[in-house]
């Protein structure tokens, strides 16, 4: 649901993202017609599977503005996949885009990644606003499992510690800030993400992505899928590592 593609592309589906011929979730969308062609759409990646973004995203506005139920239509989509998931991750926009409207009406479940700049403060509260009222225009339980703050340390200005301070004020225990590594950003070229980069698994700061994911696995339900989902919880993220690696 990102108009940059970012994500699709640091997975190494840059041309996927550029390929105006191929069904993209965007007409999947606004076409009723091909919603049960949602599953054409995803493709395998060593990790999990992926739908892609496409360049026919053309920014913050869409035809899915004006669509009927344009806002809630991806939620509705989700449930024609052929494959069962335990969580889907949704990538978006940080507006009230219909991109962003879809992922939040489809899941209820956010985590907020942010930055330390000076505007941060301001565009955090008016994401909450917005999400506010888009909960109270389709009566969603919309849930925050996390806040991430990924800072530099070695370029912390006095500006920068108070945003930083302000973010351990305010999410608490949900607030998770992580100091940026090379290694981290070194993972895109592998075209994976951190966890099967080996620079990454090494680094210092590698388990506070851990962290993160303990937020969200201990505020949400997945369903069991044959599996016992409860022991999994109580696994600590490297007992879970471990086991699939022996797998």
């Amino acid at each position: 649901m990102d108009p940059q593609g970012t994500l699709t592309a640091n997975l190494g589906h840059r041309e996927l993202f550029d390929d105006l011929d191929r069904l993209s979730l965007d007409e999947v969308l606004l076409d009723v017609n091909k919603w049960d062609q949602i599953t054409d759409l995803v493709i395998e990646h060593d990790e999990f599977d992926v739908i892609p973004a496409n360049s026919t995203y053309t920014g913050n506005k869409t035809p899915l503005d004006s669509a009927d139920a344009g806002e809630k239509r991806l939620g509705k989509i989700l449930t024609r996949l052929e494959t069962d998931y335990h969580y889907v991750v949704c990538d978006c926009p940080p507006d009230f885009s219909a991109f962003a409207k879809n992922a939040v009406t489809a899941g209820e479940n956010v985590v907020v990644p942010m930055v330390p700049r000076s505007e941060m403060v301001h565009s955090t509260n008016l994401l909450f606003d917005m999400y506010d009222t888009l909960g109270m225009m389709h009566d969603l339980d919309i849930e925050y499992l996390a806040f991430t703050m990924t800072y530099t340390s070695t370029k912390e200005t006095k500006q920068m510690r108070e945003v930083l301070d302000w973010f351990d004020d305010t999410f608490g225990e949900k607030g998770v800030k992580i100091d940026d590594r090379a290694a981290f950003d070194r993972a895109k070229w592998e075209a994976g993400s951190i966890y099967v980069h080996d620079e990454s698994l090494q680094n210092d700061q590698f388990p506070q992505f851990d962290t993160v994911v303990k937020r969200v696995l201990d505020q949400t339900s997945p369903p069991d899928f044959n599996g016992d989902v409860e022991a999994m919880r109580q696994k600590s993220t490297d007992e879970i590592r471990s086991r699939e690696i022996e797998a």
